[in-house]
């Protein structure tokens, strides 16, 4: 879902970020899996003290508080999804929702559990930053890491009519989403990783030698502890990231944009 018209930026933003959510709802695998990860941490949950900053519609915070939470801060920042979110918990008394930014959000009293959805396509291009510079620890979080996997396959054994094998060298150094269907494409290798509490590792570079292939790709892994929660190609809210294979080693790694780290990406000689 794109916004087609102009509108002044604060509004386009509110907006976008609206739209971003519906779609992430609109994953019904993702929300089973994450509901199965709250599940399995039920325990860590009755009685105590939760925290979902960036809680969008409430979805989670309402699982939150079925699961027995003694009190949930469900803190969201947009006007819109607030509203929004105000109307799904008016009924679960222990959920104080807060307008606010997640960054600056500090919790009035300890936190047991923190549970997000922060995870970017490539990992850390959306907000998973913000947890890593919190000024309060919470005793768990859900989920607490996740890696960005790679792949390498064919582009004959991918192209249709339209994306080509001429097509697609063209793309040389380009990160493109959504240019083929990735049913059935294995994950291959580890390109980089992030844990709460660590951040995020960027190697210097990642080597592709003896690995055959001309198009790589790459996939969001949701993890706990280092088990996987969900990830792109499974969850559809995900999709893979696909370029051209121009060398035998890349760098990725990410900077500070206006409104989230942006991904870089080079090939290396």
């Amino acid at each position: 879902m794109d916004i087609l018209n102009r509108l002044p930026e604060d509004r386009f933003e509110a907006i976008d970020d609206l739209l971003a959510f519906i779609s992430i709802y609109d994953d019904e695998e993702r929300t089973r899996r994450y509901f199965e990860l709250l599940e399995a941490h039920r325990t860590d949950i009755e009685g105590k003290v939760c925290v979902e900053p960036g809680c969008g519609l409430g979805l989670m915070s309402e699982k939150l508080a079925r699961l027995g939470a003694r009190r949930v801060y469900a803190v969201e920042r947009n006007p819109h999804l607030f509203a929004l979110a105000q109307k799904r918990l008016a009924a679960c008394e222990q959920v104080v929702l807060v307008h606010a930014d997640a960054r600056t959000f500090v919790p009035p009293e300890p936190v047991d559990v923190l549970v997000h959805e922060f995870y970017g396509q490539l990992l850390y291009d959306e907000e998973l930053h913000i947890l890593d510079g919190l000024s309060w620890a919470p005793r768990l979080v859900l989920p607490n890491g996740g890696k960005l996997r790679g792949g390498l396959t064919f582009v004959e054994a991918m192209e249709d009519s339209v994306v080509t094998p001429e097509v697609v060298r063209r793309l040389e150094g380009a990160l493109v989403s959504g240019l083929f269907d990735e049913a059935g494409l294995p994950l291959q290798f580890d390109v980089l990783e992030w844990r709460y509490g660590q951040g995020l590792h960027v190697p210097d570079f990642v080597s592709l030698e003896g690995r055959r292939g001309d198009l790589l790709y790459f996939g969001l892994e949701v993890q706990h502890d280092g088990q996987a929660v969900c990830q792109a190609g499974v969850c559809g809210n995900w999709s893979y990231a696909w370029t051209w294979r121009a060398a035998d080693r890349f760098r990725l790694w990410f900077e500070q944009g206006d409104r989230a780290p942006e991904a870089l990406f080079e090939w290396c000689s």
